[in-house]
Parts: C-alpha cells; sequence; structure tokens
C-alpha cells in the first residue's frame, strides 16, 4: 500500500518538502503517509488476508474506514482539480 501511495502522491505533486506550501499544508501532506501506514499496518494485523492476530473494536474499524475515506476523497478530489487546471503529470516516476 506504501509503495501505490508513493506513486500517487508523485502524480499528485504531494510532496512535503516544497517550498511553494505552507507549514500547516506540508503537516497536513506528511500525514497523509502516515495514515496509510497505519491503515497498511491495520490491515495485516487485522483483517481476514493475513489471519487475524488482532480483533478491532467498533471505534478502532470506524477510524479506519473513515480515514480511508477522507484520503480516498481527497486524492480524487486533488487529481479532478489537477486535472482541471492542467496541472497532471502524465505518469510518475517507478520506484
Amino acid at each position: 500500500m506504501g509503495k501505490l501511495f508513493n506513486r500517487v502522491r508523485a502524480l499528485l505533486n504531494f510532496d512535503a518538502s516544497r517550498k511553494d506550501i505552507s507549514d500547516s499544508l506540508r503537516q497536513v501532506l506528511s500525514g497523509l503517509t502516515s495514515i496509510v501506514q497505519g491503515l497498511s499496518a491495520m490491515r495485516n494485523k487485522m483483517s481476514d488476508s493475513h489471519g487475524t492476530t488482532y480483533k478491532p473494536a467498533r471505534h478502532h474499524a470506524k477510524l479506519a474506514v473513515n480515514c480511508a475515506m477522507t484520503l480516498a476523497d481527497f486524492l480524487f478530489e486533488s487529481k479532478a482539480y489537477q486535472q482541471e487546471k492542467g496541472l497532471l503529470r502524465k505518469s510518475a516516476p517507478k520506484n
């Protein structure tokens, strides 16, 4: 999941080291990486795909779902905005 997010981040120019963004936006963009890492770890420990080692409480499951929905919405809205403005690159560098 992290590798895919890094490719999306490159495509959408979400580099937290950019000089043209505010400190608060930089902090939020850095937080997106933390969310992806956390969701990935939760999936590995709590999902059926890897053998459940921990059953999340309802509030933990809601947190994961809401984080994923917010992240996905932000990514799709950012892509649409950048396409509309002609800012979107054609492809991301492969890592």
